[in-house]
């Protein structure tokens, strides 16, 4: 496999004195309110697909929190206490959904009481795939995603970028469409420098970032970071970061990107699953772009405004129940059609055909060791009452004979 260009969807950072004003959708979003009521996101399973996690931050004592062994690129393991862009980039988007507040950010996470896996894509420029990667036929990103499906994730979250994928890649999205797993991605900052996927799959929530004022942030050329096709928008834009690209711990940044509005619209969808556990991934995602914005509408959505079906609401989403909606993901047209319906049938035959009895239980042997030894013990039993009756009968003979 020839390496891939790989690129994260990073916020522009620049230094802060304070983490004051940059937790602004914390408030905006009546986090709190959420929390309050008991919507912690607890018992719910996010996977994090990013570059790499300084995991013994401060933000993150306490929560519930794995770092998956192996790298998907060669030259950097998934964690390191090193500051450098990559690791201040995943432990942020992290912090996002289960940070504690008292970390130099003061990151407060959406989602504080879930359970998250860290999956460390590693180095991301110039990434030189690992043998696995290259033995599995995926891309160093969708390995990884596979990864987090493969354990049971019941949302996953990238805001990683890439401009080319695998037909395996494809079946990779299909299999988590057939799964009804949210997978959640980050739109580029820059179209036309970086990659469209994942979040131009098939069924993949595509995410933008949104300023205080509700305006897309500028991109290349000094315009509104319109990505056609986008899902959904969320705050993103002036939120504190941890670290500033100085290489150190010790102070917070102020960033703007898709990457930062990526987790808040994955830990939306973590608390919904835990108030409707019930529901599917696929009616959760349904209720994310049917209540958008702050008051109830009719559904709507605009492909190339670059706000999709609009701004992302962790209220209005707690407070509709997600099984009034079809059980289907809502986001198969995309003008990719990749996957293809075809392949996302073929995922859901799979998974029909799957072999759901659990195996009987074993002690290590046969499980027709017991007639095995029924058979024996009645085959000894004739043996022993054949030489019985042989050995009487020769007695009678033998004392009519001397009569």
């Amino acid at each position: 496999m020839t390496a891939l260009l790989v690129v994260a969807a990073t916020s522009t950072t620049a230094p802060a004195s304070a983490a004051d004003g940059g937790q602004w959708w914390y408030e905006g979003y009546h986090v709190q309110d959420a929390h309050d009521a008991g919507w912690t996101g607890k018992g719910v399973k996010i996977a994090v697909v990013d570059s790499q996690i300084n995991p013994e931050l401060p933000d993150f004592a306490g929560a519930d929190l794995t770092v998956a062994p192996g790298a998907a690129c060669e030259g950097a393991e998934p964690s390191t206490t090193e500051a450098n862009a990559e690791s201040e980039h995943g432990s942020t988007v992290t912090a996002m959904l289960i940070g504690n507040g008292t970390g130099v950010a003061g990151t407060k996470g959406i989602a504080p009481e879930s359970s998250v896996t860290f999956y460390g894509v590693g180095a991301l420029a110039d990434c030189t795939p690992t043998p696995d990667v290259e033995a599995s036929g995926h891309s160093p990103l969708m390995w990884m995603i596979q990864r987090a499906l493969d354990d049971g994730a019941d949302v996953i979250m990238t805001t990683v970028v890439v401009g080319e994928v695998t037909r395996l890649d494809s079946e990779t999205v299909a299999q988590a469409v057939a799964n009804k797993v949210p997978l959640v991605a980050g739109n580029p900052n820059d179209a036309f420098k970086q990659g469209i996927l994942p979040a131009s799959f098939n069924g993949v929530v595509a995410v933008s970032a949104i300023d205080s004022s509700s305006n897309l942030p500028l991109g290349a050329l000094g315009v509104q970071n319109a990505i056609p096709q986008t899902t959904v928008v969320a705050p993103g834009v002036d939120i504190s970061t941890i670290g500033d690209t100085t290489g150190s711990w010790d102070v917070a940044g102020i960033g703007t990107g898709t990457s930062l509005a990526t987790p808040l619209v994955a830990g939306i969808l973590a608390v919904g699953m835990q108030k409707y556990p019930d529901a599917t991934g696929n009616q959760l995602i349904q209720s994310l772009v049917h209540n958008t914005g702050a008051e109830e509408h009719p559904l709507q959505y605009n492909d190339s405004d670059g706000f999709g079906y609009g701004t992302a609401s962790l209220t209005r989403v707690l407070s509709a129940d997600p099984l009034q909606y079809t059980d289907t993901n809502p986001l198969l047209e995309k003008s990719s059609q990749d996957p293809s319906v075809e392949q996302i049938a073929d995922a859901e035959k799979v998974l029909a055909s799957a072999v759901t009895t659990p195996p009987a239980e074993s002690t290590g042997g046969s499980p027709l060791l017991p007639v095995f030894i029924g058979v024996g013990v009645g085959l000894l039993v004739l043996i022993v009452v054949g030489v019985v009756v042989t050995v009487v009968l020769v007695r009678r003979s033998r004392r009519r004979v001397g009569a």
